[in-house]
This record gives structure tokens, C-alpha cells and sequence, in this order.
């Protein structure tokens, strides 16, 4: 796991808190995966709500990756090998403090504590935590959440 100053540029939250806020957002979820279980899961599901799935590796930059391809969610693990869920969470508030962001936490708790204590400090404000992946009723229930904050979908679960 690295360190919450490990490979992270510092930045001042004033001048750089939710800069992607002014672009439109994709009906995408942008899946940080080193293996393609998290893939796997959420493809067929979002192939057939019509949502784009687009996979990075952990150690790829985050920053750029909000930028360029603008998804409505984005979803980690929090132990990843390139970046923890802890630089997940710090790069999004960076982008926008209100984009959904969906970590599985695993079930030690200094590990979710670490992830409420960074989710309060950066003013996070759609952070979902799941100690392991739901079935297909939450995952829709996600992303139908995230469309919907996105304006980019207009479903809603029932």
C-alpha cells in the first residue's frame, strides 16, 4: 500500500477542488483493475444499460485518466498494487469532490477508517464503500446512482 504522500503531487485544495466539474460526464465508469475481476463484474451489466466500461491498470495516472475520458464513476479496490483507495479518493477530490467513486474496502478496519478519514478531510461527497462486490441488484443500483448525478442516464432501479 503506499503512503498517502507517496507519488502524489501536493496541490492546493482552493485553487484545484473540482475542476473537472465544468465538463460534461460520459456515461462511462472508469475501473482501476490490475486483473479483470472488477472488469468482468461490471461489463455485461453496463453493456446492457448502455454504458461504456473503460479498464486502467493502478500504476497509470489517475489525473489524466478523469480528465481525458470525463466518466460518470469510477471504481477501485483499495489495496491496489500501483495506487491504494486512499490516492484514488485524493485524485478525485482533486477532480471533482461530487464524482461517485465506488471502493472495496476489504474488511480490515484500519483500512476503512483510513478510507472515512480521507473520504471527511478532501469533503468527499459520493463516496460508496462495499467491503467486497455486491451482486448485480447494487452494482445496477450504483450505477443508476452515478448515472443519474451525472445526468447522463436517466434509469432508475426499482
Amino acid at each position: 500500500m503506499n503512503h498517502v504522500g507517496e507519488n502524489f503531487t501536493q496541490f492546493n485544495i482552493g485553487d484545484t477542488l473540482n475542476e473537472g466539474r465544468d465538463s460534461a460526464r460520459l456515461a462511462s465508469v472508469l475501473i482501476i483493475d490490475d486483473g479483470e475481476h472488477l472488469y468482468d463484474a461490471f461489463y455485461n451489466i453496463c453493456e446492457c444499460l448502455g454504458v461504456s466500461v473503460q479498464r486502467m491498470p493502478s500504476r497509470d495516472d489517475l489525473g489524466a485518466a478523469l480528465r481525458t475520458r470525463r466518466p460518470m464513476a469510477v471504481v477501485a479496490e483499495v489495496d491496489a498494487a500501483g495506487q491504494d483507495g486512499c490516492h484514488v479518493l485524493m485524485a478525485i477530490a482533486q477532480h471533482d469532490s461530487e464524482l461517485p467513486v465506488l471502493l472495496l474496502t476489504g474488511e480490515d478496519p484500519a483500512m476503512i477508517g483510513a478510507v472515512d478519514a480521507v473520504e471527511e478531510i478532501w469533503q468527499l461527497a459520493s463516496v460508496t464503500k462495499w467491503q467486497r462486490l455486491l451482486g448485480i441488484g447494487a452494482v445496477i443500483d450504483f450505477l443508476f446512482q452515478a448515472g443519474r448525478k451525472a445526468g447522463c442516464m436517466r434509469l432508475m432501479s426499482v
